[in-house]
C-alpha cells in the first residue's frame, strides 16, 4: 500500500487526477474525458500488473493481495470495452433514446428564439414598462431572464445574449457595475431549473434508471419486491421532473427580483428610475384612467389570475376538479375545463381592465360563455357521449369563448408589452402546458416548441410582411386545430367500423395537417432568406454534438472505475452514512465542490450513475426522488454561479465591455449565491414545493 491506501482509493485518485487535468488543459470536454478514462487506465493497470495497486483479503491463511485488476490487463480491457460498445449501443438505442431525443429539440427552439431577436424586443419593452421604478431595469433583466430561461433551457445562450442586450443598457442608465453584473448572470442560469431545461432533461434520462435500480436494491434487502414494498412500480419520469421543477424556478426568479427591489430602495443611486419617452403620446394612458395608482393596476391585472390558478388548486385538492375519464355525469370538472376556464377569464378580465375605454358588450359574451361551457361540463356531459355530441354540446358556449376572446386579444395587441410577450409566453405555456397537463411527454412537446420556435422567428422577422405573418398564423391555428382533433376524436382509419364523426374528424386533421406543414416549411424559408436558418442549424447541431459526445465519453470514464472496483468502493462509503438525509447532505456538498471544476453535463453523466443507485435508494415517503432531483438541479445552478470557477460569470466576462471587471462580477455575484443558498434551504425544509405540482396534476 502507498500512504496506508488501498489499490482502489489510489486507483480512484489517478483516475480523477487526470480527468482535473485533461478537462483543465483547455482540450475540448469530451475528448478530455475519453482521453483521461484511457490514460488513467493505462496507468492503472501497468500498475496492478507491477504489484503497486492491490487490495487486501483476509482468509484462512492470512491476508493475501489481490490486484485491482484480477483478471489481468488485457481481461479487464476486454471486459470494460465490451460492456461500453452495449452501453453506447443501449443508450443510443435503448429506453431512453425518447428522452434524449428531446435535447436537440429544445435546444433548437432556443437558439431559433434567440437569432430571432426577440429577446432584445423583451428587453426594449420591460424597460420601457418598469424602468421608471426603482431598480426597474434589474427587475425587467429577471422577468426578460426567466421567459428565455423558459424558452431556451441553455444557460450559455441566455448569459451571452442578456449580457449583450441588457449591461450597456444598464450601465448607461447609471446602474451598478456589481448589481448589473450580478443579476444578469443569475438570471441566465434559470435556464437551468425552469422547463423546459436542458438539465431536466439530461437529469430525467438518468435519474429514472437511478431510483428504479436504487428501489430495486431496497426491496431486495427487506425480501420483498418492488410493488410489495411501494404498491407501485418505482418510475420517475421526465414529465414529473418538470412539474416538480416549475414552482422552485418561480420562486428563485421572484426572490431575485425582491432583492433587486430591496437593493433598489437602499441604494437609489446605484438602481436609479430612468425616464422614458413616451412613444405613442396620443394613445389611451391606462395609468392615467387608473389615477397613476400601480398597486391597483397591478392588482387587477395578476390578481385574477393569481385567484382563478388558486381556485383551480384548491378544487383540485377537494376533488372537484378531477380527470377527463371520472367526469361526466358525476359533477365533477375536468382539468381540461378547469384549464380553458382560467386561461379565457384571464384574457377577458385582463382586456377589461386594461382596456376599459371599449365596449365591455363582447367581453361579457366571452364570460357568459365561459360560465355556459362550466355548466355544460358538470350537467350534460356524459362519460358515453361520443366525441361528436360533446362537440356539439360545447358548441354554443365555445363560440361565445372565441367571439369574446377575439376581441379581447385585438385590444390588448394595442399594448406594446403584452404585444411583445405574448408570443414567447403562448409558446412557453403550450409546451409546458401539454407536459405539466399530461398530454404528451417532454419529446413530443420538445418537437411541438421547435416547431413554433421557428414559425414565430419567421413571424418576427417577417412582421413588415403581412401576407407572410398571415400565413405563420393560419398555421399556427391549424396545430391548435389538430391538437383539438387529436384529444377529442379517434383518428385511426385501420378500424373495422369509422363513425362518420370520427371520419369528419380525420379529414379536418388532413387538412389543418397540410396546413401546418405548409406554415412551417414557410417559416423555414423565410428563415433561410434572412440567412438565420444556417446558424441555427449549426449552432444546434454543434451543442447536441457536444452533449452527445459527452455522453459517450463519460459512460467509458464510468466504466473503467467500475473495472477495478470504483464505483462500487463510493458506493460502500455512501451506504456506511446510515441516515439518508446525511447522506444526500455529503452528496450535494461534492456535487457543489465539482460544479466549480466540472460541467453540469459531466456531473449527470459521470458523478450522478454512481451516487444514484444509493441516493434514490431512501424510502420515497421521506425522500420524494422529485425532490431529490430538483435538489440537485438547484445546487448545479447554484455552482454555476459561484466564483471563482462558476461557468455563467465566464460567459459573462467575455461578452462585458472592457470597463467592466472580473472583480466586479465577482462582487456582484455573491447576494445572489446568498439567495440561491436560501432556496435550497427552502426546498430542503420544505419539500412540498417540489411534491405538489406532480401530486395535483395528471401523470403523463
Amino acid at each position: 500500500m502507498i500512504f496506508g491506501l488501498d489499490g482502489v482509493e489510489i486507483s480512484l485518485i489517478i483516475t480523477f487526477t487526470c480527468l482535473f487535468i485533461g478537462i483543465l488543459s483547455g482540450f475540448p470536454v469530451a475528448f478530455a474525458i475519453a482521453g483521461s478514462a484511457i490514460i488513467s487506465f493505462a496507468i492503472i493497470a501497468l500498475m496492478s500488473h507491477g504489484g503497486l495497486l492491490y487490495t487486501l483479503a483476509e482468509g484462512a491463511e492470512g491476508s493475501r493481495m489481490i490486484p485491482v485488476l484480477p483478471q489481468g490487463w488485457d481481461g479487464a480491457f476486454l471486459s470494460t470495452l465490451s460492456t461500453w460498445s452495449g452501453g453506447v449501443f443501449s443508450r443510443a438505442f435503448g429506453g431512453n433514446v425518447e428522452t434524449l431525443l428531446a435535447v436537440p429539440l429544445f435546444v433548437l427552439m432556443g437558439i431559433a428564439l434567440e437569432r430571432s431577436r426577440i429577446a432584445e424586443d423583451l428587453l426594449t419593452t420591460m424597460a420601457r414598462t418598469f424602468g421608471t421604478l426603482p431598480g426597474g431595469l434589474a427587475i425587467s433583466v429577471v422577468l426578460v431572464g426567466t421567459l428565455l430561461a423558459a424558452s431556451t433551457g441553455v444557460v450559455g445562450a441566455t448569459v451571452v445574449t442578456m449580457g449583450l442586450i441588457a449591461l450597456p443598457t444598464m450601465l448607461r442608465a447609471g446602474y451598478s457595475k456589481p448589481l448589473a453584473t450580478g443579476v444578469i448572470a443569475t438570471s441566465g442560469t434559470l435556464g437551468q431549473i425552469i422547463p423546459p431545461s436542458i438539465v431536466i432533461v439530461l437529469l430525467g434520462s438518468i435519474v429514472g434508471d437511478m431510483y428504479s435500480i436504487g428501489q430495486e436494491n431496497r426491496a431486495r434487502e427487506l425480501g420483498q419486491t418492488v410493488m410489495q414494498m411501494l404498491g407501485e412500480p418505482a418510475v420517475l419520469s421526465t414529465g414529473t421532473l418538470f412539474k416538480a421543477a416549475f414552482i422552485p424556478g418561480v420562486v428563485l426568479a421572484f426572490m431575485y427580483a425582491l432583492y433587486a427591489l430591496c437593493y433598489a430602495l437602499f441604494n437609489p443611486k446605484a438602481a436609479p428610475p430612468i425616464e422614458l419617452e413616451d412613444p405613442h403620446p396620443d394613445a389611451f394612458h391606462i395609468a392615467a384612467h387608473y389615477g397613476h395608482r400601480t398597486g391597483l393596476l397591478v392588482l387587477l391585472s395578476i390578481g385574477p389570475l393569481v385567484l382563478l390558478s388558486a381556485g383551480w388548486i384548491v378544487l383540485a385538492k377537494l376533488g372537484i376538479v378531477s380527470a377527463q375519464d371520472t367526469v361526466g355525469d358525476t359533477g365533477l370538472v375536468s382539468h381540461g375545463t378547469a384549464a380553458l376556464v382560467v386561461g379565457s377569464l384571464f384574457i377577458l378580465l385582463l382586456a377589461l381592465a386594461l382596456q376599459p375605454q371599449y365596449s365591455r358588450r363582447p367581453i361579457l359574451l366571452g364570460i357568459a360563455g365561459v360560465i355556459g361551457y362550466v355548466l355544460v361540463d358538470v350537467y350534460l356531459l356524459d362519460l358515453n357521449d361520443t366525441a361528436g355530441v360533446r362537440f356539439l354540446d360545447y358548441a354554443v358556449p365555445l363560440l361565445l369563448i372565441l367571439y369574446g376572446l377575439k376581441a379581447a386579444i385585438n385590444r390588448l395587441a394595442n399594448i406594446d408589452v403584452l404585444r411583445v410577450v405574448s408570443p414567447p409566453v403562448i409558446l412557453i405555456v403550450s409546451v409546458l402546458g401539454s407536459i405539466l397537463g399530461g398530454v404528451t411527454s417532454p419529446t413530443p412537446a420538445a418537437a411541438l416548441g421547435a416547431a413554433g420556435a421557428i414559425m414565430l422567428a419567421a413571424a418576427r422577422l417577417s412582421e413588415n410582411d403581412r401576407s407572410a405573418t398571415r400565413v405563420i398564423l393560419w398555421a399556427a391555428f391549424a396545430v391548435i386545430i389538430l391538437l383539438l382533433m387529436r384529444g377529442n376524436f379517434d383518428l385511426r382509419m385501420t378500424l373495422d367500423e369509422v363513425t362518420l364523426e370520427n371520419r369528419i374528424a380525420v379529414w379536418v386533421s388532413i387538412i389543418a395537417y397540410h396546413m401546418a406543414v405548409f406554415g412551417l416549411l414557410y417559416s423555414c424559408v423565410v428563415l433561410v432568406n434572412k440567412k438565420v436558418m444556417s446558424p441555427v442549424v449549426r449552432e444546434t447541431t454543434k451543442v447536441t454534438c457536444m452533449v452527445f459526445m459527452i455522453l459517450i465519453a463519460s459512460l467509458f470514464l464510468s466504466l473503467s472505475i467500475r473495472a477495478y472496483g470504483g464505483e462500487h468502493y463510493i458506493q460502500e462509503v455512501l451506504r456506511s452514512i446510515e441516515d439518508p438525509r446525511t447522506l444526500l447532505l455529503v452528496v450535494m456538498g461534492v456535487l457543489f465542490l465539482l460544479g466549480f471544476v466540472l460541467d453540469f453535463i459531466e456531473i449527470i453523466f459521470i458523478v450522478i450513475p454512481i451516487v444514484g443507485p444509493v441516493i434514490y435508494a431512501a424510502d420515497p415517503a421521506l425522500m420524494p426522488p422529485e425532490w431529490i432531483t430538483i435538489l440537485i438541479a438547484v445546487n448545479l445552478q447554484t455552482s454555476f454561479i459561484t466564483p471563482p470557477f462558476g461557468f455563467a460569470l465566464f460567459y459573462l466576462r467575455g461578452v462585458a465591455p472592457p470597463s467592466v471587471t472580473t472583480g466586479d462580477i465577482y462582487r456582484g455575484i455573491w447576494p445572489f449565491v446568498l439567495i440561491q443558498v436560501a432556496g435550497l434551504v427552502l426546498l430542503w425544509n420544505f419539500p412540498q414545493i417540489t411534491t405538489f405540482l406532480p401530486d395535483i396534476l395528471p401523470a403523463n
